[in-house]
This record gives structure tokens, sequence and C-alpha cells, in this order.
């Protein structure tokens, strides 16, 4: 009497539903399109500030006097390295998936590096730290074009426990990814804890027992996603929960600022998150311009959480440790 074989290994629900979705719908296309989606919303902060230095640079002149420049010749040079590193930088990326794509990487990090010491803003949290999570999306981008370039695996070429340098720079891409997103969630919590009446003693204003509970579990929810990405556990399912929730903030935010400088269009407002510029009050024109930098900011950060959910945490994490994760509709038959 013949044995039966084993029986094949039982799949979840949900493993289920993702070979379902995965053989009805061509993947290859989807993950192509969020590629390019992606490297057009990291790039289009640098973008949209090279086109304002290049039709607001009497603007810019000014800027540069209000962080301190002194000299008039840098009030144009300033300017002008901008426009040059910024367009050249995205224009390298968007255009090339080989070397030049990777000189534009680098120099668009440079400028990340260089760009709060030329405003004047390395003591404003804030902006350092939102230039940190772009400057993670674009090292997630170059280890993926050094990967092309080396046409060697992320474990390396010595052995299945080595690691090359792709892999390191993703790692370290990891970590900057979530550094704003970390800080400025945890703030909005502090914020909106304190302003919750929770009980006797709590209010407006008042720290009390229960608003340090609820800050303690939007805290803690924070830093679960934040190191689930950095340790690279499910890193593609949360990057996408964050690129989603920053989009809709940012979407909901701007339309709403948008509505009040246009019912106010004659008013003044103070310029909030800018150092140098507290207490000042300026134009609806002007606000309307920091604005939409901050919009594109965002979308730059949309951009970041969104080449880790396209090219994935790498070997140097819990998810991928053994290799990138395939598509079913990837993989070929024996």
């Amino acid at each position: 009497r013949r044995r039966a074989g084993p029986s094949p290994p039982q799949r979840s629900m949900l493993e289920r539903y993702k070979v379902t979705v995965e053989e009805r719908v061509n993947l290859k296309h989807v993950h192509r399109r969020l590629q390019v989606v992606a490297k057009l919303l990291i790039v289009a902060t640098f973008v949209e500030d090279a086109l304002r230095m290049l039709f607001k640079f009497d603007q810019q002149q000014q800027s540069m006097e209000i962080a301190g420049w002194t000299s008039p010749a840098l009030h144009t040079l300033l300017p002008l390295l901008s426009l040059a590193v910024q367009s050249c930088g995205a224009l390298l990326v968007l255009a090339s998936s080989g070397v030049g794509g990777e000189v534009g990487c680098y120099l668009l990090l440079g400028w990340c590096v260089w760009h709060p010491f030329m405003y004047g803003q390395a003591g404003n949290r804030e902006f350092v730290l939102e230039t940190a999570t772009i400057s993670g999306g674009l090292l997630i981008l170059l280890s993926h074009l050094l990967l092309l370039r080396t046409k060697a695996p992320l474990l390396g070429e010595s052995g299945p426990g080595a690691v090359g340098t792709p892999a390191r720079v993703q790692a370290v891409g990891r970590v900057l990814l979530v550094s704003f997103f970390l800080s400025f969630a945890l703030s909005l919590a502090h914020a909106w804890a304190v302003s919750l009446p929770l009980g006797a003693g709590d209010g407006p204003g008042v720290w009390g027992r229960g608003t340090q509970a609820v800050e303690l579990v939007l805290s803690l929810l924070v830093l679960s996603l934040c190191g689930l990405v950095v340790l690279g556990m499910k890193s593609r399912h949360v990057a996408l929960l964050l690129a989603a929730a920053v989009f809709a903030a940012a979407v909901s935010v701007t339309a709403a600022n948008v509505v009040t400088l246009l019912l106010h269009s004659s008013d003044t407002f103070p310029v909030e998150d800018t150092a140098g510029m507290e207490g000042v009050e300026a134009d609806a024109a002007t606000i309307a311009d920091h604005q939409r930098y901050f919009f594109f900011q965002s979308m730059s950060t949309v951009g970041a959480l969104l080449l880790l959910v396209v090219h994935g945490p790498g070997p140097l994490s819990a998810d991928e440790q053994d290799g990138p994760l395939e598509f079913a509709s990837e993989k070929t038959v024996a």
C-alpha cells in the first residue's frame, strides 16, 4: 500500500489573498510605476526650490541677507549655487538609473547637508530632521543604483555572511528615513495629549495623569512603527502606512491654509517654523510661498517612504536577511 505524500503547507487567509492579488494584477508594472512616482516625489522639493531661485531671485538674495551672510557677492552666488546643484541633481536622478543617477544622489545629499547652514536653520530641529528624512530616501535610492551598477547581490560577493556597501547604505537610509516623522509625531502627540480633558485636574494646558497616558500610548505606537522600519520588520507595509499619513496630512493642512489665505489675502500672518523670524509677520503671498515649500517637503518625505516600499529593507533587516522578497508574478516555474 502506497503512503500518501506530505500535504502542502496550509496558507493563512492573508497569504491566500496576497497570492490571488499577485496572480490577477501585474505587480511588475505596478512596481515600476511606483518607483517612478517615488523618484518624482523625492526630487519635488529640489525642483520647486530651484524654480523659486530662478523666478524669485531677488527674494532669495534678501533671504541670504536675513540668514546672516554679510557679503553682497554671496547674496548672489549662493542662490546661483542652489539653482545649479538642485536642478542638475534632480535631472540626473530622474534621467538615469546608472552612474548619472548616482552622481545626482550625491549632489542632492551634499545639498541636504549644506541647506540648513545656508539658510541659517541649523538650529531649527524640524527643518533639520525633515532634511534628514529626505536624505534617508536618497540613500535608499543610491543603494539600489549601486546594486544595479556593481551587479553584485546585496549580501556581497564574498559569501552569504558578507554584507556589501549597498546594504550598509540602505540601512543608514532607513535610520534617517524615520527621523523627522518620529520627532514630528511625538510633538503632535504631546500637544494633543495636553489639550484633552481626561479627568480631574486635566485640561487644556494642564499636565495630568490622563494626558500622560494618552501621550504614552501615542508615543509607543509611533516608536513601534519607526522601530519596525529601522529593524526592517514589515517595513514595506509600515512605510506605506506612514506615506499615506504624511500625504493626507500635507494635503489637508495645505487646503486649509489656501482657504484661509484666499479669505484673508489682505491680512498679515506670523511666520512659523522658520528660525530667526520669530514674531515676524508677512503678507499672504509670502506665507503662501512658505506653505508651498513645506508642502513639497512633505511630498519628498512621501517619496522617500515609497522608495522603501519599492526597494525593500535589504539584507540588514529582519524581513530580507536571506535575500529580497519576490512577488508571485516575478517567480518562474522550474
